[in-house]
C-alpha cells in the first residue's frame, strides 16, 4: 500500500491544459473517485500517477518519494482500463498471468498466484476460456485479476464499468469494492456517474477542467456542497435552482422568504437557492407557488417536473395523486444559497 500526492501538477496539451496546477492526497489504502464531466481531467491525472504522461509542471510523489524519473514498470502500480486490453489469442488463465511472465517469475509461482488471485474474484471456472467467451462483466473481473496479481501498491481503474448495462453495473461495483476492501490497496477510481462514486468512495474528489472543484466523503459532498457546479453535477434528479434576493436575514425567493445568517452575502445582491427533489414539503399554506410540467413514475416514488417563472424544479413525492397542469404549492425543508461568483455560502439545517 501507499499514499499519493499530485503536487501542483499541470499536464498541457496542444489543445489547452488537461490538469492545471492539481492538488491532491490520496491517503494509503484509501478509496478514492475521481469524480467530473468528459474532459475534466480524471483520465490525465490516472495517467500521470501510472507514469504514462509526465507532467508539465509539478510533481508525483507516492509513499513520500518523488517519481519523476521512475518508469511506469517500476512504480508497481497497476491500471484498468474502460476498453478491453486483454490479448485475444491468451485464455483466461494466461491473460492473468502475463504481468508475472514479463517478471520472469518461476511458472510454478505463477501458476499459484493465478489460482489465487482467480479464487478470490470467483473466476476459477473461466481460466481455460477464450477473452471471446466472457460476457462483459466477466471480461472486466479478469482485467482487475490481471491487475491484481502483481500485488501492486496503487491500483487506478479508467472507468472501467462504463459500458455495462445497469444491473451489471451495481454487481460490478459491489465485486469493486469488495476486491479493494480485501487487499486495502490504494486506489484510484475514475468515472463521470455519480452512482458509481457515491457507492465505491471514500472520499470524492469532484474535477472540472483540470482542477479540483471540492474533495470529500459522499455525504459531504451531497450535503455541503462546495460551489453550483458540485451541487448540479452531484445528484439524481439533478438540484433545482432560483434566483433570490438577499434582504438582511432573509433571502425572497418566488415570492417567499427563506433565512440565511445575516452578512453570509451582501444585502441586496442575487443569490441561488438550491433545493434537492427530496427536500420539499408540499403544502396549501405559504410557499413557492408553481405549475407541474411533468411527471417521472419511479415505482414506489414519483419525480414530479414544477415550472416556477423560467424555472423547472425536480421535487420527489411517494404519493401518485399528481397529474400534468395541477398547481402545487412547494416549501423548501432544506437548501443551499450561492452567491454571484458560484460559491456556496449558506447550507440550511432544517
Amino acid at each position: 500500500m501507499a499514499s499519493i500526492l499530485l503536487d501542483a501538477v499541470t499536464v498541457e496539451h496542444d489543445e489547452g491544459p488537461a490538469l492545471s496546477n492539481l492538488t491532491l492526497r490520496v491517503e494509503d489504502g484509501e478509496f478514492l473517485v475521481l469524480l467530473g464531466p468528459s474532459g475534466s481531467g480524471k483520465t490525465s491525472a490516472l495517467r500521470v500517477i501510472a507514469g504514462l504522461d509526465a507532467p508539465t509542471r509539478g510533481d508525483v510523489l507516492i509513499d513520500g518519494t518523488s517519481v519523476e524519473h521512475v518508469p511506469p514498470a517500476q512504480r508497481n502500480v497497476a491500471m484498468v482500463f474502460q476498453d478491453n486490453v486483454l490479448y485475444t489469442f491468451m485464455n483466461v488463465r494466461r491473460n492473468v498471468g502475463f504481468p508475472l511472465s514479463v517478471q520472469h517469475l518461476p511458472q510454478e509461482e505463477i501458476t499459484a498466484r493465478v489460482e489465487a488471485e482467480s479464487r478470490v474474484l470467483a473466476i476459477q471456472h473461466l481460466l481455460d476460456r477464450m477473452p471471446r467467451q466472457l460476457s462483459a462483466g466477466y471480461q472486466q473481473l479478469v482485467q482487475a485479476a490481471k491487475a491484481m496479481v502483481r500485488v501492486p501498491d496503487v491500483f487506478l481503474m479508467d472507468e472501467p464499468i462504463a459500458r455495462l448495462d445497469a444491473a451489471l453495473r451495481r454487481s460490478m461495483r459491489a465485486e469493486l469494492k469488495l476486491l479493494q476492501q480485501g487487499y486495502q490497496v490504494t486506489t484510484v477510481y475514475a468515472t463521470n456517474d455519480q452512482e458509481d462514486a457515491m457507492a465505491l468512495a471514500d472520499r470524492i474528489a469532484i474535477l472540472d477542467r483540470g482542477t479540483v472543484r471540492q474533495v470529500g466523503t459522499p455525504a459531504d459532498i451531497y450535503r455541503r456542497p462546495a460551489d453550483r457546479f458540485v451541487a448540479g453535477f452531484v445528484g439524481s434528479p439533478p438540484m433545482g435552482f432560483l434566483l433570490g434576493q438577499v434582504r438582511g436575514p432573509v433571502v425572497e425567493v418566488a415570492g417567499f422568504r427563506v433565512g440565511m445568517p445575516t452578512g453570509a452575502a451582501a444585502d441586496g445582491s442575487t443569490v441561488t437557492i438550491g433545493i434537492r427533489s427530496e427536500d420539499w414539503d408540499v403544502t396549501e399554506g405559504d410557499g413557492i407557488r408553481g405549475t407541474i410540467d411533468a411527471i417521472e413514475h419511479l415505482g414506489s416514488r414519483q419525480i414530479v417536473h414544477v415550472s416556477v417563472g423560467v424555472a423547472s424544479l425536480p421535487v420527489r413525492r411517494t404519493d401518485a395523486s399528481a397529474t400534468a397542469g395541477d398547481a402545487i404549492v412547494l416549501r423548501p425543508v432544506r437548501y443551499h444559497v450561492f452567491d454571484t461568483s458560484g460559491r456556496a455560502v449558506y447550507h440550511s439545517e432544517l
